[in-house]
């Protein structure tokens, strides 16, 4: 692990691939009774003594009411503003484009604002503050994501899961006392959010060699050396130790850096990351519910380590672009004009990615040898998840097998990025390995 305390808050030229980057978090606390110093960076970082806190309603008996607290104690005018669901009563808020314009609406105006919570709340409060040019400090209630450092925004805009660049916060507070007590099943997902980072980054580079896209090698190396700790002894993170928890939420941090260092989700977020999302959309579509996020992720990313597995055995491919029609209306629904926008030029990269490959025998070598081989085999993803207690399973998200192979055969045309799902079809290995692979690692 790089110690980034000398770039927080600086621009500077990137000695591995020589382009500029910039970080906007100035500072990270993370430690037992990290919220005591809360006080002292509202004061170093906002330049107000007004602050306006948002969480909701579990978030707020979590820590809030003790930020609130610990806030007024220090003679800050405070503004406390709790997000509730009234779509669905007893649900937590969502991040969606009708919760941002309602929450623009509603929130008081302030020069600093506070998010107390984890995935939901962070993001809407970047969101807001973003929009009024106000600086935001993250106070975590979970190792449950990879967003608090992050400058991007992962809304549900028009029933598709998207992206939007915002600005990270000033600073982000993890009080282990507090992240050790949240529940087990948030924890769980943050360790699936962090494994994806061996596939995202390996499908990040796989733009570059295909497309000549922009690659990092210092963000994507970013928690490089955190990754045995956690991997090492899962069984930590389980147990909620105080090294598991940090270890964890100081690779999340780290993970949010990279995205917001590089400029993109491209460092966290791969094709296992449009497993999680196409899950979500398919249950929006059909009005059930959904595992968390990260939950989703980690079982996503046991199956994108499958495919580079079965990539890296393929020694002599042909390269044919997928016959692709136009977006499934009788799949996709409602959300047919919207997912149509992303695969129409995903379908061209298809092609371009197809023809890139069959005129340079050389660059299958490398992809196979060198990028395909880099990522954990399947069986070291699932088995750091079991040991964790974490999903590692489709009934553990409450999938059934018929339901991911449908994710399997539609989650590339949400995103143009081409990820392992696209190179597997590529050479075709899906669709037609897609049954062997999930019963293999996945039913049980």
């Amino acid at each position: 692990m790089d110690d980034l305390t000398g770039l927080m808050g600086t621009e500077w030229e990137c000695a591995a691939c020589g382009e500029p980057h910039r970080l906007n978090v100035r500072e990270t606390i993370v430690g037992s009774g990290a919220l005591m110093q809360l006080p002292g960076v509202v004061a170093r970082h906002s330049g107000s003594r007004h602050v306006a806190v948002l969480s909701d309603e579990r978030t707020h008996v979590a820590a809030g009411r003790r930020v609130l607290s610990l806030l007024q104690g220090a003679g800050l005018q405070v503004d406390s503003f709790v997000l509730t669901n009234p779509d669905a009563e007893g649900h937590g808020p969502v991040c969606d484009d009708t919760t941002h314009a309602q929450l623009s609406a509603e929130l008081p105006e302030a020069p600093c604002y506070i998010a107390v919570g984890s995935g939901v709340v962070s993001d809407l409060t970047k969101w807001a503050a973003f929009d009024r040019n106000a600086p935001y400090i993250a106070v975590a209630t979970a190792a449950s994501m990879n967003g608090y450092a992050s400058d991007n925004v992962a809304p549900t805009l028009r029933g598709v899961k998207t992206l939007l660049h915002g600005r990270g916060p000033v600073a982000v507070v993890g009080d282990l006392d507090v992240l050790r007590e949240a529940p087990h099943e948030m924890t769980a997902a943050g360790l699936g959010d962090v494994l994806a980072k061996s596939v995202s980054t390996v499908d990040w580079h796989l733009n570059r060699l295909l497309f000549g896209e922009f690659f990092c090698p210092f963000c994507a190396g970013l928690i490089d050396g955190i990754e045995p700790i956690y991997m090492g002894a899962p069984e930590d993170i389980g147990e909620h130790t105080v090294a598991g928890i940090e270890a964890l939420f100081q690779a999340l941090i780290y993970t949010g850096f990279a995205m917001s260092i590089a400029g993109t989700s491209a460092p966290a977020s791969g094709g296992e990351h449009l497993v999680s999302h196409t899950l979500d959309m398919m249950a929006l579509r059909d009005g059930v519910e959904h595992d968390l996020h990260g939950r989703q992720v980690g079982v996503g990313t046991i199956l994108g380590a499958a495919l580079y597995g079965e990539i890296a055995a393929v020694e002599e491919a042909t390269f044919v672009p997928p016959e692709e029609k136009a977006t499934d209306r009788a799949f996709w629904g409602r959300f047919t004009e919207v997912v149509e926008e992303k695969h129409a030029g995903k379908r061209e990269r298809a092609r371009m990615a197809a023809a890139k490959m069959a005129s340079a025998p050389e660059l299958w070598e490398s992809i196979r040898t060198d990028l395909a081989a880099t990522v954990h085999a399947p069986e070291v993803v699932k088995d750091c998840l079991r040991r964790a207690g974490a999903a590692h399973r489709l009934r553990d998200i409450g999938v059934t097998r018929e339901r991911i192979l449908d994710v399997l055969s539609h989650c590339h045309e949400i995103r143009e990025r081409f990820t392992v799902i696209d190179l597997a079809r590529a050479v075709g290995i899906l669709p037609g390995k897609a049954e062997e692979l999930v019963d293999r690692w996945l039913i049980d």
